[in-house]
């Protein structure tokens, strides 16, 4: 088997011909790479000119003198093809030693077992453990599975909506009760929904920030945010904010005000002529009830106002767009305005642009792998839950020793596998 280099456009052209090529395997990842101090180069493994395995490989030093490679989600290949497999990881493991690279890291996106939208296993469903046993059989050592979260690997857990064949209404329908009434909710405060260019991403910042410190996270950085611009293009990061316009939402509840201050008026004028109407006056105590939570809401406006201006920024979220999917990869909230419910106004708007512009998936991305109540990130994982998102466990990460005396030894010292 031949082990070739190509170049970028060839390896462009070739991932338009892989319907599961993620963004992670992009040419526009390949730049965020370089960007970050690695090196990078394509390769493309053949035989009797049949393509085995194509793949991007990216380099940095180790202890000085060798080098590390990682391959992002996983080689373009046939897994369930031992005998190819084992063929191709042979090759490439004498090129890589060529190159001086002690060992070779992968995570390829290929789910373990199939599990529903709770986490569950689905019985009688698909499994990949034979992917597994091909890979350890072509000389890779599997890393212990782990669940929770770990920023610096991949995300182990994700979950996604397969939109495929499947209407707006249809996807809306299989949402959670509580997701159908706090998107209907957003949309009853009319809140609004607008993209924001490279220029406005210091509201994602702010936004991304505070949340942060509000969840004991580790925030990207506003340069993180731009440089995903850079590397991608507009084409392909969309990045947008939900905001309510006080000028509208006050014209709204005063409104609503007025009618319902009409409507107690008549009632009343009703009871006088008609007294004892018990319909009437369950009414109108349902009226003046409602009429008190609205002088409250024009009160809280003038408030907003002083507080924000003219709009209520209340949630912001960046999105990836490459290939079959439309991948969510940041999201932040204004927790303090909650009750307008900006993160389900953004998620419905982006899951219909993905149905429109015939997305096969939204990728709602990484989860936990915890389910249970009180668990770490549970509350992540409940609330794409609440989109029908399914739950995904992929196969986890793999090492292959290029070089095994070096590698024992610096897996003696850094505890690696």
């Amino acid at each position: 088997m031949r082990i070739n280099t190509i170049n970028i456009q060839q390896y462009s052209e070739y991932l338009d011909t892989v319907d599961s090529a993620v963004f992670q395997q992009s040419k526009y990842h390949a730049k965020k790479f370089e960007h970050d101090g690695w090196t990078v180069e394509f390769i493309q493994a053949s035989q009797d000119k049949e393509v085995y395995a194509t793949c991007m490989l990216a380099y940095l030093p180790l202890m000085k003198v060798f080098k590390y490679c990682y391959v992002a989600r996983g080689f373009l290949a046939d897994y369930k093809d031992k005998d190819k497999l084992v063929k191709f990881t042979s090759s490439l493991k004498q090129y890589l030693k060529k190159k001086n690279v002690v060992y070779l890291e992968t995570d390829p996106e290929i789910d373990l077992v199939q599990r529903d939208k709770d986490g569950n296993i689905v019985e009688n469903g698909f499994h990949n453990y034979d992917v597994v046993d091909n890979l350890k059989s072509a000389g890779f050592l599997q890393l212990p599975l782990k669940q929770g979260y770990d920023l610096s690997k991949e995300c182990r857990f994700c979950s996604s909506i397969d939109l495929r064949g499947k209407t707006s209404d249809e996807i809306f329908n299989a949402f959670s009760s509580a997701t159908r009434r706090n998107t209907r909710t957003a949309q009853k405060y009319n809140v609004h929904i607008r993209k924001l260019n490279v220029d406005q991403l210091h509201i994602l910042d702010s936004m991304e920030k505070e949340t942060s410190a509000r969840q004991d996270f580790e925030a990207m950085s506003l340069d993180y945010f731009k440089n995903l611009y850079k590397f991608y293009g507009e084409d392909h990061v969309e990045t947008l904010l939900s905001y309510l316009d006080l000028d509208e939402y006050e014209q709204k509840i005063k409104k609503e005000y007025n009618t319902t201050l009409t409507s107690i008026e008549k009632i009343k004028a009703f009871l006088e002529k008609n007294p004892g109407n018990e319909k009437k006056e369950k009414r109108l105590k349902t009226d003046e009830t409602y009429l008190d939570s609205l002088e409250k809401k024009i009160s809280h406006i003038q408030e907003l106002k002083d507080t924000y201006g003219k709009e209520v920024p209340l949630a912001c979220c960046l999105f990836i767009k490459y290939g079959h999917e439309i991948v969510y990869l940041v999201g932040s909230s204004n927790y303090e305005q909650r009750d307008f419910r900006g993160p389900y106004a953004i998620h419905w708007h982006m899951i219909q642009e993905a149905i429109k512009e015939g997305y096969d998936f939204y990728n709602f991305y990484g989860i936990s792998g915890y389910f249970e109540p009180g668990k770490e990130g549970y509350g992540v994982f409940d609330f794409k839950r609440g989109f029908n998102a399914i739950v995904h466990e992929y196969i986890g990460n793999f090492i292959l020793p290029c070089k095994p005396f070096i590698f024992k030894i610096y897996n003696n010292l850094k505890h690696i596998c």
